[in-house]
């Protein structure tokens, strides 16, 4: 008969594992939310310096804080009337 032995060898399991590395996080001065990118916060802290300034939709009027936000509502109206909300 075969005798059957385990062998731990924790080196060997090291290698396979995941190295965790520490999460930098970047915090809003102004309200303390966290992000782990620094472009994500420094376009968050736009909305607590300029809140004045807002972006409206030409077809249904809403506002909005930034750019991309109001790109991204302008799809749903192509999507939704096709060219015709934006030919008025």
């Amino acid at each position: 008969m075969f005798a059957v032995m385990r062998i731990d060898n924790d080196d060997c399991r090291s290698d396979f594992r995941r190295k965790m590395r520490p999460k930098c996080e970047f915090i809003c001065k102004y309200c303390q939310r966290r992000f782990t990118k620094p472009y994500n916060l420094m376009i968050h802290e736009r909305t607590h310096k300029s809140p004045e300034i807002t972006y409206s939709c030409e077809v249904c009027g809403k506002y909005f804080k930034q750019r991309d936000n109001l790109r991204q509502h302008r799809n749903l109206h192509m999507d939704t009337c096709g060219r015709g909300c934006f030919g008025k």
